[in-house]
């Protein structure tokens, strides 16, 4: 496991907050303070990415947008971008000046948001994705906003660990269930039944888990942890891994007739990110559930659904008969490009080895998005870590660092909204842009862990010299940015626009799960 992740040692001081509230004096410099790497550095970074992993992309500037984008920040310097991005309002503690990550996070996506529009220009219908908005639009329609060591959503907590610091995602109810035993595996005896009994369930799991946690050394908790399948992951220091990685080729073809049918069987956000972008290009979304068990997001808001997955069909099987896994096959075998976000062994029981059925067919492109990617899988012995957008970007050591307690306390907050999610989202549209510009062939490996890491480490060329930054106000008057001689509002996430989101007519609701079974068994003649 890695050693104890420390903020930057050049990291100043995020603020000192007067009785009022408002901030009396907020600078940092080092990381958090460059204006930033050149955009034109940072698509040279992307490109050697994916060339180092078989995917080659054109050295061709993409258009300009037909109607420019208002509140852009590719050119702003870091902080000030940050702050106009909506990504600031999520990061940092409630009630104290919010801050800024040390790596270029909102720079490389931006990166990858322009070379997709490149992409996108070369196989025929130029899109524009707008990175702040993936990045913080179901923060914008949730209404969330920044909580410090608490997730912007509530689930996910930073924890101090004996030697470290960790992250434990407490989203779903099982989640929740299997605290008690986590505790007591940790050696805590008592465990929850000494917890207040005054205390919602969840904050006895919470309270418990703290205290056990604080006597362990992070790897330790974590390990535990993943073999009772909760979400946690120790925070890395600064790296700078692979956060696509190429596993197989099978052969490329040539350019074809037809949009690409694309088939998503991922769930929740990152895989139907992927999709959603793809879809924008003009290729053909079909999105693939279970009978019994649809898509968690289903459940959740229906604006964020919708966004994702208006104008793609529906098809749902049961997975649990021999002729649903058939189908589910078939429709694979079908695909130019498949997403999925399943651990192996999941895919194993419906029958499905990525790596057998991209050989099968040349062209076909398979995008595999896991927490920790299918190398972290074959490396290490045990369950198939689970992983959230959260705790996967605590993972990767996208965090921002707290010193605004004073003397030498610093601790680890989150950044924006389960933000490994929609910047893996945004990863994987890239490279399967890239691998279907090429003739596809390839088993994409991409892990939410990797990504996060790869946005979160400094540039590989740093500019010679710091630009500090300054921020002044308070919660209720706002928050406003100060840096190179401008200022820049503190401003909420942005909620996807028409255009972006739900159609240029207006908004599209996605489909019923199932809705279009039938016919798209009829129409790729599959039955």
């Amino acid at each position: 496991m890695s050693s104890p992740a420390t903020p930057p040692a050049d990291a100043a001081l995020a603020g000192r907050v007067g009785q009022a509230g408002r901030v009396e004096q907020a600078e940092q410099a080092g990381q958090a303070g460059w204006a930033g790497p050149a955009p034109g550095a940072l698509l040279d970074e992307l490109r050697s990415m994916l060339a180092g992993q078989g995917l080659p992309v054109a050295t061709v500037d993409p258009p300009a947008p037909a109607t420019p984008r208002a509140g852009g920040t590719a050119e702003l310097p870091a902080a000030l971008g940050w702050a106009a991005s909506g990504l600031m309002w999520l990061t940092g503690p409630p009630g104290r000046a919010p801050l800024v990550p040390d790596g270029p996070v909102l720079a490389r996506a931006e990166a990858a948001a322009r070379l997709f529009t490149a992409l996108s220009w070369q196989l025929g219908r130029a899109v524009w994705p707008d990175a702040a908005t993936l990045l913080g639009g179901r923060a914008a329609l949730l209404g969330l906003h920044r909580r410090g060591d608490w997730s912007a959503n509530g689930s996910c907590r930073l924890l101090p660990a004996s030697d470290g610091w960790i992250a434990v995602n407490l989203s779903r109810p099982h989640d929740v269930d299997a605290v008690d035993a986590l505790v007591g595996a940790l050696g805590d005896q008592v465990g929850l039944v000494s917890a207040d009994p005054c205390l919602h369930p969840v904050e006895q799991a919470w309270a418990a888990l703290s205290a056990a946690a604080a006597a362990r050394p992070a790897a330790d908790v974590v390990d535990l942890a993943r073999l009772l399948a909760i979400p946690a992951a120790e925070l890395d220091g600064p790296r700078r891994p692979t956060p696509i990685r190429t596993l197989s080729t099978a052969g490329a073809v040539g350019v074809r007739a037809e949009p690409p049918l694309v088939i998503d069987l991922s769930a929740m956000w990152a895989g139907p990110l992927c999709a959603h972008l793809l879809g924008e290009i003009g290729m053909r979304v079909v999105k693939v559930e279970s009978v019994h068990r649809p898509d968690g997001a289903r459940r959740g808001d229906p604006d964020f659904y919708d966004w994702l997955h208006a104008g793609h069909e529906s098809v749902a099987l049961d997975f649990a008969t021999p002729g649903g896994r058939a189908m589910l096959r078939r429709l694979v075998e079908r695909a130019d490009v498949v997403i999925e976000s399943s651990r192996p062994r999941a895919l194993a029981q419906l029958g499905l080895d990525a790596a057998e059925l991209v050989a099968a067919r040349p062209g076909r492109t398979w995008v595999s998005i896991t927490g920790y990617g299918r190398f972290y899988t074959d490396a290490h012995a045990g369950p198939d870590p689970v992983a959230f957008g959260d705790d996967a970007a605590v993972g990767g050591g996208l965090v921002a660092w707290d010193r605004s307690g004073g003397g030498d306390a610093v601790t680890p907050v989150f950044c924006g909204d389960a933000i490994a999610d929609p910047l893996t989202g945004l990863f994987a549209a890239l490279a399967a842009a890239a691998s279907v510009l090429g003739g596809g062939g390839h088993l994409l490996d991409v892990a939410m862990r990797e990504v996060a890491a790869w946005a979160a480490a400094p540039p590989a060329a740093p500019p010679a010299e710091p630009v500090p930054w300054t921020i002044t106000g308070c919660d209720r008057d706002g928050w406003t940015v100060h840096q190179a001689g401008r200022t820049q509002r503190v401003l909420p996430p942005r909620p996807p626009r028409a255009g972006d989101a739900v159609g240029e007519a207006g908004r599209r609701q996605a489909a019923v799960s199932g809705a279009d079974t039938r016919a798209v068994v009829d129409a790729l003649r599959l039955a």
